[in-house]
């Protein structure tokens, strides 16, 4: 196929056209040697477009000149073999054969017929901002192809690049011929010296005296003398007779009311008898009511070196008036008072085309047409060259008739009599637009190819012969995570799997060898040490010594053959051995297929289904909503039936969940596929789940307990509803607040020392505590945490609390009950042990035989007897009666 259209007529003749000759010469290329900057375009454009040769062809009217040749040991052929002159010939931006055997122009071509054996070419054009074309970029294959928008717009993006680095190469050229002729010209004017001190003077008119300062007696060589010994006249009569009258007629000028103040520059007679000239400045400050001046103040600067230095300057600029106005650069020089000594013609046409009027010799070259900021600029510079430094400022100049801004470069320079005092400043201001615009070009021309570059998503880089990274783009972020510059100097083999080392080094050292490596595979590390498995096309310039590569990653490749193959073995698992039901119907609801695990599922091999409707499997009472569901599945891409119950050969009950897909109009399947499943035990387990959330409702929202979720700062998160019936708090009152909040100040310590327990064993028992109430009041609580902070459902400390305060309230009691009991018992026994001890004695004193004791005795003794039963027994009462009154008490 060929995209741009030309025939071997070389219409127009363009080849030989002298115009575009002359274009092509003006640029100095042709039979130049090789340069690197264009060598990286073609070997760009080679990788860009995937071809094993790219070139930039020039043709003048005999041959055509390869200025790079990517991939041809030749750097040109003569004009019968040309690719490139079609393009010119026919004046085409672009031409692409894809089978040069099938074109009959190029079917007799030696670079098709033999060696290299050209089946494809691409150009585009080279063209000048003339419109004169110049050649090609062209990239050619060995074999047919096509190329992508992507590549046709990458290689017309080059072929522009190469255009503006010809015309940036003549700009420079022309620059240093500039140069050259600049630099005959030598240096103008030399510096100048510092302005002198000022004298001032002070003139009362009515009085007629004149009192003058010290600096200007000195510049007259006056001694110092009374006011009124010098008079006017006395200082008239000093005054040169050739200046007497014009300074007369700019006194009575400055006296008139009207005046602004004058200035004249006249000669007047120093001590020594010689005139020196001085530039005087006057201005009447005080007014009668006539009108009639009384005060004059003024100033007197000896400007004799100056005068002096001006004619020296004149003298000067005469001998190099030639010089400086055959040239197009700028010259002036300005005496320290930044009045303009002398200037070329350039420049006073320069200012003519911004002010409207020249400026003349002696004028000031600051002018108030200019803003104040351009002013204070300019006379900063002035100011710094007058110190005598040395120094250059690059700018914009506009010249207004022509709409244009150029860039110069100024130089500023002292200017120096013969006495090597500087007098001036010198002043010369060269274009330098062309080496400006050439800087963008280059810069331009760079910007667009990293654009080019980092808009790649493969990686391309250079890696030089020992295997290290010299250039990469951003893709390599992308892929690998590293940034360029921590990739630039590093070695790949750092970056490669390491069991893919010996295997890429082998790929390398093919490389290096000539051999040109296309769709190598290996693994490389990524920056989080993940596996990228990547395709590389790597190509040696012998040249340049180093290896161009591209590299893809194909990870997504890789996962879809995984996908793939999983999907296949997922399919014949699924369709044989999985848990699912898969059949498909006819368009009139016939099973045509049953996958094996009917067998299993449904007790049924797929034979007893085949041929029967579908609807004559469903149990009676889900009919009718079977079929009104799956008749929507003739206007419907996937219908999902809701379960239903399932006949088996046996008659069992079975419930099925089914998703129904149309593929009637798909001719490998032509009918319905079912993809059932057996939710039996999943509907079972729906109610026992179901139930099982009844008991967990009333256990939490109506049991006597109350269940909270804390965090790790004892924060609530969770309050079950019985909070409210516990405490008067509602569940949303718990929620944020933190629960030793509620913890009565006396428990806190146990209970936050309780708490912190259970970071590090699974459940803990605390208290019992007093918590507050919703009444403000203390209720006692007894509380089991649970630590559920790892269980993603929970992530927190699960707390089930019970209000125990009746409970503590008797345990309370009791044992206050139990130390009342043990004070009467410890009271009561002392009066119990005497009459029981009195007792003792008494029936030990009967038993003892030995004393024959008489009847009577006997008699008194047992009444003793008596008498301390009695007495026990009241004491017995006593206790009983104590012990029930603490009772009732409490």
């Amino acid at each position: 196929m060929l995209i741009s259209v030309c025939d071997d007529t070389m219409e127009g003749n363009n080849i030989l056209d002298k115009e575009r000759i002359k274009t092509l010469m003006s640029f100095d290329v042709m039979d130049t040697l090789p340069e690197s900057i264009y060598d990286d375009i073609t070997s760009l454009a080679a990788s860009i477009c995937k071809t094993p040769i790219s070139l930039i062809s020039l043709v003048d009217n005999k041959r055509q000149f390869f200025k790079s040749h990517h991939g041809l040991d030749f750097n040109g052929t003569p004009l019968e073999d040309s690719f490139c002159k079609h393009i010119i010939s026919n004046d085409k931006d672009l031409m692409i054969v894809e089978n040069t055997n099938d074109d009959e122009r190029f079917t007799n071509y030696s670079l098709v017929k033999e060696n290299p054996g050209v089946s494809f070419y691409a150009g585009a054009s080279l063209t000048a901002s003339n419109g004169n074309r110049l050649g090609s970029l062209c990239v050619i294959d060995y074999e047919t192809r096509k190329l992508s928008e992507q590549q046709i717009n990458g290689l017309k993006t080059l072929a522009k690049q190469v255009v503006k680095l010809f015309e940036l190469r003549r700009s420079k050229k022309n620059e240093e011929d500039q140069k050259i002729d600049l630099e005959r010209k030598g240096k103008l004017l030399e510096n100048i010296v510092k302005a002198t001190e000022i004298g001032v003077w002070e003139r009362n008119i009515k009085e007629d005296s004149i009192m003058l300062s010290d600096e200007a007696l000195q510049i007259i060589g006056l001694d110092k003398v009374p006011i009124h010994h010098f008079k006017t006249n006395k200082w008239l009569g000093l005054i040169h007779p050739e200046d007497l009258a014009m300074v007369k007629e700019q006194f009575l000028n400055c006296c008139d009311y009207q005046s602004v103040g004058c200035e004249i520059q006249y000669r007047i007679m120093h001590k020594n008898g010689q005139f020196k000239w001085v530039h005087e400045n006057g201005k009447v400050l005080s007014w009668n009511d006539k009108q009639e001046p009384l005060l004059m103040y003024g100033t007197l600067q000896d400007i004799t070196e100056k005068v002096h230095n001006r004619i020296e300057l004149e003298r000067v600029k005469n001998n190099q008036e030639a010089m400086i106005n055959s040239t197009k650069d700028f010259m002036w020089a300005i005496d320290l008072d930044l009045k303009l000594i002398t200037a070329n013609t350039s420049f006073h046409q320069l200012i003519k085309r911004n002010l409207g009027h020249f400026i003349k010799e002696g004028d000031y070259v600051i002018s108030e047409t200019f803003n104040a900021e351009i002013n204070n600029k300019w006379k900063d510079f002035y100011n710094r060259a007058s110190t005598g430094e040395r120094f250059s400022i690059k700018h914009k100049i506009k010249d207004p008739s022509k709409y244009l801004t150029s860039y110069n470069q100024t130089s500023f320079n002292p200017l120096y009599n013969k006495e090597s005092k500087q007098i001036g400043i010198t002043c010369f201001s060269k274009d330098i637009t062309s080496e400006v615009l050439s800087q963008q070009v280059l810069l331009t021309a760079k910007e667009e190819m990293e654009k080019i570059m980092n808009a790649s998503l493969d990686i391309i880089c250079t890696i030089d012969e020992e295997g290290y990274f010299l250039s990469i783009n951003k893709a390599c972020k992308r892929i690998w995570g590293y940034e360029p510059k921590d990739l630039i100097g590093t070695n790949y083999k750092e970056l490669v799997y390491e069991e893919d080392i010996a295997l890429t080094q082998d790929s390398a050292d093919s490389v290096l060898a000539g051999e040109k490596v296309v769709n190598f595979e290996n693994r490389y590390l990524h920056k989080n040490k993940t596996i990228v498995p990547m395709l590389w096309s790597s190509n040696w310039d012998e040249k340049d010594g180093v290896i161009y590569c591209v590299a893809r990653d194909i990870s997504e490749k890789k996962k879809a053959e995984l996908q793939l193959e999983n999907s296949e073995r997922r399919f014949r698992t699924l369709v044989q051995e999985g848990s699912d039901l898969i059949g498909i119907l006819d368009k009139n609801a016939n099973f045509i297929y049953v996958s094996p695990t009917s067998t299993r599922i449904l007790n049924t091999t797929p034979q007893g289904f085949i041929g029967n409707k579908v609807f004559d499997f469903v149990h009676v009472d889900d009919y009718e909503m079977f079929y009104n569901q799956f008749q929507t599945i003739y206007n419907k891409a996937q219908i999902t039936i809701e379960p239903f119950r399932f006949k088996n050969k046996e008659g069992k009950l079975v419930w099925i969940e089914t998703i129904a897909t149309n593929k009637l109009d798909d001719p490998s399947i032509n009918g319905i596929i079912l993809n059932s499943k057996d939710i039996t035990e999943k509907k079972k387990a729906a109610v026992q789940l179901e139930q099982s959330e009844k008991r967990f409702k009333t256990l939490v929202q109506e049991g006597s307990d109350m269940i909270c979720i804390v965090d790790e700062h004892a924060n609530f998160s969770y309050a079950s509803p019985t909070s409210t019936k516990i405490l008067s708090i509602t569940p949303e009152e718990f929620i944020g607040t933190n629960a030793f909040d509620y913890v009565h100040p006396d428990d806190y310590e146990t209970i936050h020392n309780q708490f912190i327990k259970i970071f590090e064993i699974p459940q803990v028992t605390i208290g019992p505590f007093r918590f507050k109430h919703g009444d403000g009041n203390w209720i006692w609580m007894e509380t089991i945490a649970t630590n559920k902070l790892d269980e993603p459902t929970i992530n927190g400390i699960v707390i089930n609390s019970k209000d125990v305060t009746t409970k503590v309230q008797h345990l309370n009691a009791i044992e206050k009950q139990n130390e009342q009991l043990k004070k009467i018992a410890w009271t009561q026994s002392h009066i119990v042990r005497a009459p029981v001890a009195r007792l003792m004695g008494l029936i030990n004193l009967i038993r003892d035989e030995k004393k024959n004791l008489p009847f009577e005795e006997k008699q008194r003794i047992l009444n003793y007897i008596i008498t301390s039963a009695d007495e026990i027994d009241s004491v017995i009462k006593e206790i009983i009666k104590t012990t029930a009154n603490a009772i009732d008490t409490e």
